[in-house]
């Protein structure tokens, strides 16, 4: 998941709900199909439903009725009898609505930082999804009585087990099947039985005593079916 493909700029604006139509909708189309981006919008409109109780409490002045009831009426009466030309929309202006609204500056300011905050931390989390884990691995080649087989174990980042991948290798009766083989020093340890399916292909952990990546060479060999305590059969891959 790149998280280039996530819309974590816009998110504290679509809770806030100050995006246009067009913009609204691009984000809710993403939403339906976007599990962290909702987990994000959660968290985001759980802060700006705190907003109101970040809010100082107002009394209202005791004449604050009759002040409201005598504006309603002069501006009625205004437009009754005024003729005036049409002033164009003033152009909005975040400082003037600052300005007009001081008591919600810092509600709005804690918002916006809690906002900012938790975009980062999502972020985070992508860019750490998006970091491949420090595997190691040893590709296995075919021998001459498989010549199409290929292989490749994959080494956890501790080295301490894997997964051994096999493909276009041949089944196997019911007598036999193949034997993985780590070898350290010379000495050949068991790491698995294993048949392939129609295709050719089979995937095995891959188990040891010491830590797999303190093996130096690996193989695969034809053995009975109950496997060998050392190679006796032809050996098809390796390293």
């Amino acid at each position: 998941m790149n998280s280039e493909t996530h819309i974590t700029e816009q998110l504290a604006a679509y809770a806030l709900n100050m995006l246009d139509a067009d913009e609204a909708s691009q984000v809710e189309a993403h939403l339906l199909t976007c599990a962290a981006c909702q987990q994000e919008l959660q968290a985001y409109q759980e802060v700006t439903g705190l907003l109101t109780l970040a809010l100082p409490t107002v009394t209202p002045a005791t004449d604050l009725k009759a002040q409201l009831i005598q504006e309603i009426g002069e501006s009625k009466a205004a437009k009754q009898t005024a003729v005036s030309t049409p002033k164009p929309r003033p152009k909005f202006s975040w400082r003037n609505w600052f300005q007009k609204r001081p008591l919600w500056q810092p509600a709005l300011v804690l918002v916006l930082i809690l906002l900012l905050i938790s975009n980062f931390q999502l972020r985070q989390r992508l860019d750490e999804a998006e970091t491949p884990a420090n595997f190691g691995t040893v590709i296995l080649s075919g021998t001459e009585l498989s010549a199409r087989a290929t292989g490749i174990i994959i080494i956890s980042d501790d080295g301490e087990h894997g997964t051994l991948v096999v493909q276009n290798l041949p089944q196997l009766p019911e007598s036999e099947t193949y034997q993985l083989w780590l070898i350290k020093d010379g000495q050949r340890t068991n790491g698995g039985l294993f048949n392939v399916d129609e295709d050719g292909y089979r995937s095995l952990w891959v188990g040891a005593p010491e830590p797999l990546g303190s093996y130096q060479n690996f193989g695969v060999t034809i053995e009975p079916a109950a496997g060998s305590p050392g190679p006796t059969g032809d050996k098809v891959l390796g390293n």
